[in-house]
């Protein structure tokens, strides 16, 4: 059943950089908010359920012992591709399934077991975290919000650096695979990488799944 978001999406044009790379993150940045909170609620829940069902083959598909992968998800903030339809699905197959927990500026996130019917406690800047009395874990899969992405894996976050501090941390501590969960019509042409930018490893939208690890794949992209 289609939901309104099969049809192609037009990438956002590619412009000159400006003078500095932080200006240019400002600009997409807006550009890609505006883009996506003008989706309409019906299609954002629709886009969400197509996004849990696409991302769960996948993730069964690569044979991991549930028990053995914790899976990092995230509290969806107001305009966020919502997690919660996937997170349940995957916690219904026994997959252990973690939220962060934030601590100072750019540092490296903690997760936290979290299941759906728990509590959520309120945490720094707003966002919502399992409670402190909730296991700590170390996630094998980090699935990630962000404002937009490219046909490369850079990831554009909202510029605190949790998310990158957190990979770098990871990847060196047993992370297997972080993709980004969004709506299709994030993907930008180019997003401008710094040398602390960490790439996905693929990105999973409404529309299709981008595979960044694929490099027999010209486009990096399933619609699986």
């Amino acid at each position: 059943m289609s939901h309104g978001f099969r049809g192609p999406h037009p990438l956002l044009p590619q412009r000159p950089l400006p003078v500095s790379l932080a200006q240019e993150k400002i600009r997409l940045r807006a550009e890609l908010r505006a883009a996506r909170d003008a989706i309409p609620p019906e299609r954002a829940a629709a886009a969400a359920g197509d996004v849990a069902a696409r991302t769960l083959r996948w993730l069964l598909g690569k044979g991991l012992d549930p028990a053995r992968a914790p899976i990092g998800l995230y509290a969806s903030l107001p305009g966020e591709l919502d997690c919660l339809p996937l997170l349940a699905a995957l916690a219904e197959k026994g997959y252990p399934t973690l939220l962060p927990v934030a601590g100072a500026k750019a540092t490296p996130l903690a997760f936290r077991l979290w299941r759906p019917g728990d509590p959520l406690v309120p945490g720094r800047f707003g966002l919502r975290e399992p409670a402190a009395a909730a296991p700590e874990m170390r996630p094998q899969i980090l699935l990630l919000p962000l404002l937009g992405f490219d046909g490369e894996g850079t990831r554009l976050g909202f510029g605190g650096g949790y998310y990158d501090a957190t990979l770098a941390h990871l990847r060196g501590n047993g992370l297997r695979l972080a993709g980004g969960l969004a709506f299709a019509c994030q993907r930008a042409e180019k997003i401008p990488r710094e040398n602390h930018d960490e790439k996905l490893d693929f990105v999973v939208t409404e529309a299709e799944l981008f595979d960044f690890t694929d490099s027999s794949c010209a486009s990096c992209s399933s619609a699986t």
